[in-house]
């Protein structure tokens, strides 16, 4: 038998509950083009600025619904519960009349407006129950996306991809170009609804490390775990170490430049001996050669400069065009770093006999007036927070700090590297000048922007009022959260996307993880999450998704749970990387499995037959 004062108790909560939704139909406006949408999400903010835990617990030992899954349809979700308690005690149901004067929307209906905001950003075709969900994937595209016809997109289409993101802070109009022109020849064989999207993200005001100055340093060569692959080549090439592509990802061998005169004495077969700046060995194995160069197995690791000599028998020649390399630069905890936003290159600490540090290392920003911003005491992270540093105090053109997070052994700092301000609230626009010349130059093909770096509901109006200017107000806008502030402005962001008719959001998950904690993600991201289903706005989840099977086609174990739980979003961006095909298809598999069971934040009690011995081969058990 039901617990009658129990009931009585969660239908007086309730009674103050709907007052408080009530108070929110009347401060919105009923012009508003997507009016249900933001009075759901009004009507969200309050049940959210209240603890009703104990309502919760009520309603749990009545066997009622606790509201938990509430964001999409807070008033109707409220009215269907206090319509149950109200009928049990015997007080009769909400008039008709009273339910419309409440606006609230429908849970069927809120179904329907999530999935068709959905639809108009990444297109795809109407489910036939608005409970399905699909999951847009998203790649990001490599500078040579392009070449050979296309065959990465051609190839990533076909494994099920239908977002392509062309990212603004590389490359150049030229470019980008080439990668619209092989997708929309794509999209002429296809069905309307079966459209690849592109997703032009523009760059935004990314704070990054400046220059560092080259030094001649000895070039590393080879591994002492395991034999390594390296090119031989004739002078006037370039002795470098290996290295990674900036777009791709894929790893670009060591090359070792000789004499040419040495090097015409070669023959596939050969052993070379080098010898490195500190008196070590390696052997060399000549495996392939032709006149532009040879492919070798170095047996170990080796230093070399222009001094080294290599040689094959009686055979002997040099080490030729060593490049100049970026000064190592590497911090311990407690060193001291100065940070400025004039142009001088980056330089490492200068010490004396003793050891004791007689001028701090230096780095350059690419923020103007970085020090006006910065307040002694600021946290201050580089390089995805490898290098971790506290503000010390203020100097005339930069900040001197503390460094407080560095590998045992150090950390190297190293140029172009991301630089946060988590404690730091940046006065700027998200829409730099060379982003507004960008947007012109890809905006008739773009069917999406990204605005990097939104802080603001500011923000989103630049963009909604540039777009606007050019006429091309059927663009979708999706801003990344990527920063403390945006987080706290969540609210007012989403409101300004409301007025806009294709938007969503994209939680960027590797800045925010830096500027709101490690440790605290994972509660922000579902917060945002849970907002943007108030909205009815669509959500890309990104960031570092199935990123070691991206880089090696193999996944760790974590990486694969992060992904199932990506199919709460609406969209998945995978980043760019040699295996971006294998990745695309694992990632829609691993999708498709986890929308049997669940369906953004509810779990679909379907037949489980993984414990089913009955249902099992022999060899499962």
């Amino acid at each position: 038998m039901l617990d009658r004062t129990l009931m009585q108790s969660a239908l007086d909560t309730f009674e103050e509950l709907r007052s408080d939704l009530l108070a929110a139909r009347h401060g919105t406006d009923r012009n508003h083009p997507r009016y249900r949408s933001l009075l759901n999400l009004r009507q969200y903010l309050i049940l959210r600025s209240k603890d009703w835990t104990e309502l919760q617990e009520k309603l749990f030992l009545l066997s009622l619904s606790s509201l938990g899954r509430s964001y999409a349809h807070v008033a109707a979700s409220v009215d269907t519960l206090y319509d149950q308690l109200s009928s049990s005690l015997g007080l009769g149901e909400i008039s008709p009349e009273e339910t419309a004067a409440f606006h609230h929307l429908g849970i069927a209906a809120a179904q329907e407006m999530t999935a068709q905001n959905s639809l108009a950003l990444f297109g795809g075709k109407s489910a036939a129950d608005t409970a399905e969900q699909t999951t847009a994937v998203m790649v990001t595209l490599p500078s040579d996306a392009a070449r050979n016809g296309g065959e990465l997109i051609r190839g990533l289409s076909e494994a099920g991809v239908n977002v392509f993101r062309i990212n603004t802070a590389h490359d150049d109009p030229a470019v980008w170009q080439g990668m619209a022109d092989v997708i929309t020849a794509l999209n002429a064989t296809r069905p309307a609804e079966e459209a690849l999207k592109i997703f032009v993200d523009l760059a935004g005001p990314k704070i990054r490390t400046g220059r560092v100055r080259r030094l001649k340093l000895p070039v590393v060569l080879g591994s002492n775990k395991r034999e390594k692959m390296i090119m031989i080549r004739p002078a006037p090439a370039q002795t470098f170490s290996e290295r990674t592509d900036p777009n791709t990802r894929a790893r670009i061998p060591g090359q070792l430049a000789l004499e040419s005169t040495y090097f015409d004495t070669l023959e596939a077969g050969d052993v070379l001996k080098v010898t490195d700046i500190n008196g070590r060995h390696a052997k060399m194995t000549i495996r392939q050669i032709d006149d532009v160069g040879a492919l070798a197995a170095i047996s170990k690791k080796v230093a070399v400069d222009e001094n080294c000599a290599v040689s094959a028998g009686a055979r002997k020649g040099f080490v030729t065009g060593c490049v100049e390399q970026p000064e190592r630069i590497r911090l311990f905890t407690g060193d001291l770093l100065r940070i400025t936003a004039t142009d001088a290159e980056g330089c490492a600490a200068i010490r004396d006999e003793t050891g004791q540090t007689v001028a701090p290392a230096h780095i350059s920003c690419t923020l103007p007036a970085f020090a006006s911003y910065v307040r002694p005491g600021d946290r201050v992270y580089i390089d995805d927070g490898k290098i971790g540093l506290f503000v010390n105090e203020k100097e005339a053109d930069g900040v001197l700090c503390t460094v407080t997070q560095a590998k045992p052994g150090g950390t190297l700092l190293k140029e172009e590297k991301g630089i946060n301000l988590p404690d730091t609230y940046l006065n700027i626009p998200a829409l730099t000048p060379a982003d507004r010349e960008n947007l012109r130059s890809v905006k008739h093909y773009a069917d999406m922007f990204g605005l990097s770096f939104c802080q603001t509901d500011r923000d989103v109006a630049d963009l909604q009022g540039l777009l606007r200017a050019e006429g091309y107000e059927h663009i979708g806008i999706v801003p990344k959260i990527e920063t403390r502030h945006a987080v706290y402005r969540m609210p007012r962001i989403l409101e300004q996307l409301l007025v806009w008719e294709k938007s969503g959001v994209m939680i960027a998950r590797g800045d925010l993880a830096i500027e709101t904690g490690f440790e605290n993600l994972a509660a922000i991201q579902e917060s945002l999450l849970d907002l943007c289903s108030a909205a009815h706005l669509p959500v890309i989840w990104a960031t570092q998704v199935l990123e070691s099977q991206m880089k090696n086609n193999l996944p760790s174990r974590a990486e694969i749970t992060d992904a199932a739980m990506a199919g709460r979003a609406e969209c998945v961006m995978l980043n760019k990387g040699p295996f971006a095909i294998d990745t695309a298809g694992a990632l829609l598999r691993i999708l498709d499995r986890v929308h049997q069971s669940f369906r953004k934040n509810r779990q679909l009690l379907r037949k489980e037959t993984l414990w089913s011995v009955a249902d099992a081969p022999e060899d499962r058990l």
